[in-house]
């Protein structure tokens, strides 16, 4: 009985042991499986891990090469014009074969720079720009790959900046900023050098427009002047003969006219000058009472015709001999007293001359119609008059004290108005002068080292025979008897055959000019003194006589008096013979 269950317990037993065993076994094969699809899911991210890897290195390996390329194309565009042959070889240098397959730029650009062409690179042989390229700055092109970037600007520019690409992702995303940077780098390059182009052909017609306006001035001044220099120096002259009180009275018409005309015509022409920058101050000592007294002579009868009560008093304390540019303050003045008499009707015209802190000062006082406050800002603007209406009373330019102004300015002074309507008018000019220090002590020791302008022999050369006439009057009254040349060849073939002491020649004239014929007689060795007669007053012009080889200058219309002082200057220099 005990044997058969201990049996029956081993039985059991044994059956335990079995059912245990194929668990075990199963569990096993489980586990085996487990570590089967583990191995190759680990095998599988490997796989990943390395194509990954792969990538990123040659992404790395793009980006370095690509920001090099920034940098060096940058460093290119920034030092070079854009040229055919720089867009090229950034077309080329994008075309890797991985990342971009092909690449086009084309542009067109008003005005043409010199890159108006297509520029293709890679395998694409067709580039057709795309209709969405009109309405947006950029366009991915999904379907054909390719990123197109538009270079069009305003009007002056248009073309495209075009890249194939083989990549996708992120990668995709950094290739096409890299492009965008490409192609805003080529705009800007573009758009400079369009820029440059504009400011050397605005620069180049404002030259032109400059030396035109040049040419014109010099013309003009030329073809007023030389004209009006027949009409004052007849009318000097003929004052020197007896008339009788009408034909006086008809002579003092056409004095007045002629000098009115004269300040219009230097008024018109100054103004000209100062805006072309031509103007020049002439410096040098002047007699400043003289002045005064000679501005008081001019304008006494003008104010005796209104009958005005005129004067100029020159003070005590200003000295007599100063330094400045005697003509354009003359002409300051005479625009102001001239202004007064006109807009004065009855009463007075007094003009004072002071001298503080180193200024010469002006004031010019009337009793006349006076400027409302409101409108004294019009005075001073060029073409500009209180009454601009057509039925004002007194006629002029509206530039005399725009004139005034620009000269003061320029003469580093200022002017100033005080005046209100029916209350007169005060204008003061201040102006910096220098005293002229080295005095000259005796008058009549003067007078004696002067040559006897009787023992001159002159040459004048000049081509128009109203001038011709006029000079040689003049000269005749000095005692002088001048040999006329009709231009500068006609001269030269007189100075071949004989000698002169002095020469007075004439700028422009036909067959051969005065600057040609002076820079002749320089080379073969002339030194006598030769003077320009010249109706050109422009700094240019004046460059022009003195770099001809001209001593000096005697400009039109001028005076016998302002004749004779040339040839006293130039003729005590150069002994006859």
């Amino acid at each position: 009985m005990d044997q058969e269950v201990h049996i029956a317990l081993l039985e059991k037993k044994l059956q335990r042991e079995k059912a245990a065993r194929k668990e075990a076994e199963k569990l096993l094969e489980l586990k085996s499986h487990e570590l089967f699809n583990a191995k190759k899911l680990l095998e599988t991210s490997m796989e990943k891990l390395r194509a990954r890897a792969e990538v990123n290195s040659e992404l790395l390996a793009y980006q370095a090469k690509i920001e090099t390329m920034l940098v060096e194309y940058g460093r290119l565009f920034l030092k070079l014009p854009p040229s055919e042959q720089l867009i090229q070889e950034l077309a080329d240098s994008l075309v890797d074969g991985i990342s971009v397959t092909a690449c086009c730029i084309e542009i067109f650009c008003t005005p043409d720079v010199g890159i108006n062409i297509c520029y293709a690179s890679g395998r694409r042989q067709q580039w057709l720009r795309p209709e969405q390229l009109s309405k947006q700055k950029t366009y991915w092109d999904n379907d054909e790959g390719i990123l197109w970037i538009s270079l069009d600007s305003n009007q002056t520019v248009n073309g495209y900046f075009a890249t194939r690409m083989k990549a996708s992702g992120s990668w995709l995303q950094t290739i096409q900023k890299h492009i965008t940077l490409f192609s805003e780098m080529l705009r800007t390059s573009i758009r400079r050098q369009l820029t440059l182009e504009e400011a050397i052909t605005a620069r180049n017609r404002a030259e032109a427009s400059e030396q035109a306006a040049r040419e014109f001035l010099a013309m003009i001044n030329h073809e007023l002047r030389t004209p009006l220099n027949g009409v004052l120096g007849s009318a000097e002259l003929l004052d020197d003969t007896r008339l009788t009180p009408q034909q006086q009275k008809l002579l003092n018409t056409l004095n007045h006219s002629g000098e009115l005309l004269r300040a219009i015509i230097n008024d018109l022409l100054d103004f000209s000058k100062i805006n072309a920058g031509m103007l020049e101050l002439i410096e040098k000592p002047f007699d400043c009472h003289n002045m005064a007294r000679m501005l008081e002579d001019i304008f006494q009868l003008r104010a005796s015709e209104k009958q005005l009560s005129f004067k100029i008093t020159c003070n005590n304390t200003v000295p007599r001999w100063l330094i400045g540019d005697e003509d354009r303050i003359k002409q300051i003045y005479v625009n102001l007293i001239g202004n007064a008499i006109k807009f004065t009707s009855k009463g007075h015209v007094s003009v004072e001359l002071e001298w503080h802190d180193e200024n010469l000062l002006f004031t010019v006082n009337d009793s006349g119609c006076g400027i409302a406050k409101d409108e004294h800002f019009k005075l001073f603007k060029p073409f500009s008059q209180v009454d601009l209406s057509s039925k004002r009373i007194h006629e002029g330019t509206g530039l005399g004290l725009a004139i005034c102004k620009q000269l003061s300015e320029q003469m580093s002074g200022k002017i100033q108005l005080e005046s209100d309507c029916g209350k007169g008018a005060t204008f003061t000019v201040s102006l910096p002068l220098k005293i002229h220090r080295a005095k000259i002590e005796n008058d009549s020791r003067l007078s004696t080292s002067l040559p006897k302008l009787g023992s001159l022999n002159v040459l004048v050369v000049e081509d128009l025979k109203t001038n011709q006439m006029l000079i040689k009057l003049m000269l005749s009254k000095m005692g002088v008897s001048p040999t006329i040349a009709d231009n500068g060849q006609q001269a030269l073939d007189i100075l071949s055959k004989q000698p002169f002491d002095v020469i007075l020649m004439d700028c422009r004239m036909p067959v051969m000019d005065g600057y040609c014929a002076t820079r002749k007689l320089r080379e073969n060795g002339y030194s006598k003194p030769i003077l320009a007669l010249t109706a050109g007053t422009t700094s240019a012009e004046r460059e022009d006589c003195i770099s001809a080889g001209m001593d000096d200058i005697l400009c039109k219309p001028y005076q016998s008096q302002e004749l004779r002082e040339m040839l006293e200057k130039w003729g005590a220099n150069c002994p006859p013979g």
